[in-house]
C-alpha cells in the first residue's frame, strides 16, 4: 500500500498518486516513453530493471518493456540480472552498460572520463547520450515508486502504453 495519503482516482496507484498532479504526470510520462524508445529496448530494460532491483521499486520490477519482450529479451535474461558480471547470459555491451547505470544510480558525480571511456567502446556519441536521457527518468521514475512504496499494478497504467505484466509477456 502506498504511503501517500489522499488519493486522485485511478485504476493503479502510479494514477492515485501521480494523478495529484495530473498536468505533471501526463507532462512527465510523455518524456518517459519517449525517453526510453529511443534506444536498443532491451538494452533500455536491462537497465530499467537494473535501477529498479538499486532502488527496490517494485512497481518498476513488475512491468515488462514490451518492445523489449518483442526484440527477445527473455525471463531467464531478466532473472540472471543480478548476476549480470558472470552470467552467459549477458553481451560485454549489455555489462559496460549495466556497469554504467549502476554508476549513475549509486553515485553519478564519480562517473570518470575512464568510465565513459569504456561505454563509449559500445556505444556511438549518439546512442550514448539516449542512454544517458533514458537512465535519468527511468532513475527517477524508480525511485518516486520506490519513495512513495507503489504496489505493483494490477493492469498496466494507460500512460505506460508499451509496457506489459509478466503474464502478457509470456502469452
Amino acid at each position: 500500500m502506498t504511503r501517500v495519503i489522499n488519493l486522485a482516482p485511478g485504476p493503479t496507484e502510479l494514477d492515485q498518486v501521480w494523478g495529484l498532479r495530473d498536468d505533471y504526470y501526463k507532462l512527465f510520462m510523455e518524456d518517459y516513453n519517449k525517453s526510453i524508445g529511443s534506444g536498443d529496448p532491451v538494452l533500455v530494460e536491462l537497465c530499467r530493471l537494473r535501477i529498479a532491483q538499486l532502488v527496490e521499486s517494485r512497481f518498476d520490477l513488475a512491468l515488462r518493456y514490451s518492445p523489449a519482450v518483442r526484440a527477445g529479451l527473455t525471463d531467464e535474461k531478466t532473472t540472471a540480472l543480478p548476476r549480470y558480471p558472470t552470467s552467459d547470459e549477458f553481451t560485454e555491451r549489455e555489462r559496460i552498460c549495466l556497469e554504467f547505470t549502476e554508476q549513475f544510480v549509486i553515485q553519478s558525480s564519480a562517473i570518470s572520463d575512464e568510465d565513459v571511456a569504456r561505454v563509449m567502446t559500445v556505444l556511438t556519441p549518439e546512442e550514448f547520450i539516449y542512454l544517458c536521457k533514458a537512465l535519468s527518468v527511468m532513475d527517477q521514475f524508480a525511485r518516486a515508486s520506490s519513495a512513495f512504496r507503489l504496489e505493483p499494478p494490477p493492469v498496466v497504467p494507460a500512460t505506460m502504453p508499451d509496457f506489459l505484466l509478466p503474464a502478457q509477456a509470456d502469452a
